[in-house]
Formats: structure tokens, sequence, C-alpha cells
């Protein structure tokens, strides 16, 4: 039988949901009022394999992704919101070159890579320390939530437009020393 320490964590500090920090290249000013972010369920699918008796349940081979979603509050000049419709108007369809052009990035390797951003997520300690680093590469945007304005508010409410983007691949998580 092992030593009760044995089982014990060697860190009893839950993770403080309110210590991150997002990192988005391309929209600066979304990431300045980031509100919320979710980090994307991972699904490992499965099958089943059959026997004489019994089927059994086999780990399948394809990992699946879900979408990465961010909330941030609306900024009084739209910038925020604005950064992320030219970005979707300018990956859809255009009503002229000066849209697609937008997207074109001095940096970038070509212009299929000036079409997509890198975006990073820093979980912090409990003390505000850097902990973990999460890399989603080639991210772009699916959706933009709706603005909801009304005049029967009873308090100045932030507006919280949610986002939804998606990325290439798999995204890397990295401990941070």
């Amino acid at each position: 039988m092992g030593n009760l320490t044995d089982t014990q964590p060697a860190n009893i500090n839950h993770l403080n949901v309110v210590n991150f920090e997002v990192n988005f290249s391309r929209l600066p000013a979304t990431e300045y009022f980031c509100q919320r972010v979710s980090i994307p369920a991972v699904m490992l699918g499965s099958t089943v394999q059959p026997t004489s008796f019994l089927n059994i349940a086999v780990e399948g081979e394809t990992l699946t992704f879900e979408s990465l979603n961010l909330s941030f509050i609306l900024d009084e000049d739209l910038k925020n919101y604005l950064e992320i419709y030219n970005w979707m108007l300018a990956l859809g369809f255009p009503q002229e070159y000066s849209q697609f052009a937008s997207l074109k990035d001095s940096r970038s390797v070509s212009e299929y890579a000036s079409m997509f951003s890198d975006m990073d997520i820093f979980l912090h300690t409990n003390k505000s320390n850097p902990n973990y680093k999460f890399t989603f590469n080639d991210v772009f945007p699916t959706s933009l939530g709706a603005v909801e304005l009304n005049t029967t508010a009873t308090s100045l409410e932030p507006i919280i437009i949610e986002a939804t983007f998606n990325f290439k691949g798999m995204f890397k998580v990295e401990k941070i020393t």
C-alpha cells in the first residue's frame, strides 16, 4: 500500500478563472477589452471492435477540437467590433479589392498566411505570475455576435459581444518557467 503523501498533489491551489491574458496579434482592441475566453474542448472519437461475445470500445484515431469562443466589452468607437467585422468581410465576400487587401500583412510569408492570425492565452498563478501558455495558430473568425441596444435598460451595463474563431491544426500548451 502506498504512502498517503504519494497521493497528494504538489500544488493544491485551484486555477484562478479571472487571472488570464489574451494576446491576439491581429486584434489589439479586442484583446484589451476581452472578458471571457474558452479554451476549446478536445474529443477523441471511439469505435467498436466486434468480438464473438462482446463489442469492445476502442480509442479512435482522430482528434476533434471545438471552436474558440471569446467575449469582449464593446468600446465606444466600435473599434474592437470593426476589427473582427472587417476581417470577416475580407475573408467572406468583399465588395471591392481594398477590403481583401486589408488582410495583407507585410510580415506575412504569403498572402494566404495573412488571412489568419496567431493567438496566445496565458494562464496566471494565484500570485499573478504567468504559468501556462496556450498557442493557437492560423486563427480566423467564424461568427460575431449581435450588438443589442435597449432604451428600457435600468442600468448602464456594458455591451458584451461574443465572437467565435476556428483554428488550423491543434493548439499547443506550454509550461512557463
